[in-house]
């Protein structure tokens, strides 16, 4: 599994934290499993011209239907399990 870098606001970041202690996961675990779902689910990204621009415009198409129950066995529910 790759590791990467991502960077969001210190409000989102206390309300995905917030979350993730909710379902006892790392906010990095919880993230990785939320953007790995949305993959494999076939959420999609449209993009389009900024007409106020310069810029882009972005389109988060989150799966229509609900992706189903992610199970997570404890062993895989420490930051540890990311690398």
């Amino acid at each position: 599994m790759k590791k990467v870098e991502i960077r969001i606001s210190e409000d989102s970041n206390e309300k995905f934290e917030k979350m993730a202690k909710k379902a006892k996961l790392s906010s990095e675990k919880l993230m990785s499993i939320l953007l790995e779902a949305f993959i494999q689910h076939d959420g999609k990204v449209f993009t389009g011209k900024w007409a106020e621009g310069p810029g882009v415009r972005l389109m988060p198409d989150w799966p229509r239907f609900s992706s189903g129950i992610i199970k997570i066995k404890e062993s895989e529910m420490s930051e540890r399990s990311l690398s």
